[in-house]
């Protein structure tokens, strides 16, 4: 495998990408986009706000539309159907420049902007994809950390992950995942989404960093709820099924190009390996 040096780009032609996808979020979205952009102005990076309507029966949209007339960093994406959390996220990726760093801030005001942002913008140095861990976890309900915990261990198990978390924000160049199809629906799309980016580049760099939560200010999650603990395991095991074919599509990929004596940099980008 060549061990080329990959280019980073400058500090000066970075960009951040904050996608906000929503569901009947008309409440808090306001407050979830200008917490993003009072942040925006203290970074030293230009930033843009994709806020995406999937499919919301309330005034989510009109929201939206409202905040894009009021600042030009702000753009819409608007579903008439639900498609779901993974479908529209990586959808919007085809819309972003392969060398800009996105990061996903949920809609519900859940998470503090500022401070998760900083760790993970310091974090990108040389890489690819920064995770990010809670860093505190207390705020959130045991129910809903037991349940946390348990769906972290069979993803985990299945994919042989070794990080400390899967969902919450992160941060991560476009390019790793941009192209990349994923069947698994809610919260278990991240793990398929991982596992086929690194075996689409099995030397993608990936840093960890916290991020910091202050618990929903309306409503509950519906993690908990029985019926989504069942859904998101049948999710989890449908895009594992998915997962294993295309291992074998890319292995099998990568020994046809040795059999041809093609070089390898079509399938593994050159990058600097950490």
């Amino acid at each position: 495998m060549p061990n080329a040096t990959r280019t980073e780009p400058t500090e000066r032609s970075e960009k951040l990408c904050v996608l906000v996808p929503c569901l009947n979020e008309q409440e808090l979205v306001r407050r979830t986009v200008e917490e993003v952009l009072q942040h925006a102005n203290k970074i030293s990076i230009p930033v843009e706000v994709v806020m995406i309507d999937d499919g919301s029966t309330d005034e989510t949209r009109a929201v939206m539309q409202r905040l894009c007339d009021e600042d030009d960093r702000c753009r819409m994406i608007a579903h008439d159907v639900n498609r779901g959390l993974g479908r529209c996220v990586t959808e919007a990726y085809e819309t972003i420049e392969d060398d800009t760093w996105v990061t996903v801030f949920p809609g519900d005001s859940e998470f503090v902007f500022a401070e998760s942002i900083d760790n993970l913008l310091a974090a990108r140095h040389g890489h690819d994809v920064v995770l990010g861990y809670l860093y505190n976890p207390v705020v959130r309900k045991l129910s809903r950390r037991i349940a946390s915990t348990g769906f972290l261990k069979l993803t985990k198990t299945i994919y042989g992950f070794r990080w400390r978390s899967l969902n919450g924000m992160k941060l991560y160049r476009a390019s790793a995942f941009k192209g990349i199809h994923v069947i698994s629906g809610g919260h278990a799309y991240v793990a398929e989404l991982l596992a086929k980016a690194q075996l689409r580049r099995p030397d993608l760099r990936i840093a960890e960093a916290p991020f910091i939560s202050r618990g929903r200010a309306i409503g509950d999650s519906h993690a908990i709820k029985p019926m989504s603990v069942v859904r998101a395991v049948r999710e989890t095991y449908k895009g594992a099924q998915d997962v294993a074919r295309y291992r074998e599509k890319m292995v099998r990929r990568y020994h046809e190009e040795q059999e041809r004596g093609e070089s390898h940099e079509s399938f593994f980008p050159p990058q600097t390996l950490e």
